[in-house]
């Protein structure tokens, strides 16, 4: 989830030997990762990290990475967030934190 963050970027380069993971790997999508952990994969385990709640700079690849083309051409730049969260980072990470921190999340976890 952090490979837009150094010095996260840096140790994926450094783990993958120079290059990126393969593009249709790597986290782009919150819609496609939730579809297939959820859903679609269910070999696919996955924890949302504590920096999807305070940290919207994790969404933004402001360094300017190339992260390649999936296979159906899509550049792999800023990961794509949920309509509601209108393509704003700040908005999406908030409305998580809010339902966290919500009365019916608090009973129930």
């Amino acid at each position: 989830y952090l490979m837009r963050l150094e010095p996260f970027s840096r140790l994926a380069l450094a783990l993958q030997g120079g290059k990126f993971d393969v593009a249709d790997r790597l986290f782009h999508d919150v819609g496609r990762s939730w579809k297939s952990a959820s859903t679609e994969n269910l070999q696919d385990v996955r924890e949302l990290i504590p920096e999807f709640f305070y940290l919207p700079d994790l969404f933004v690849n402001a360094n300017g990475f190339d992260f390649g083309q999936t296979q159906a051409g899509k550049s792999v730049h800023d990961v794509l967030l949920p309509k509601w969260a209108k393509g704003d980072p700040k908005r999406f990470v908030r409305i998580n934190r809010q339902a966290l921190e919500s009365p019916y999340v608090c009973r129930h976890l």
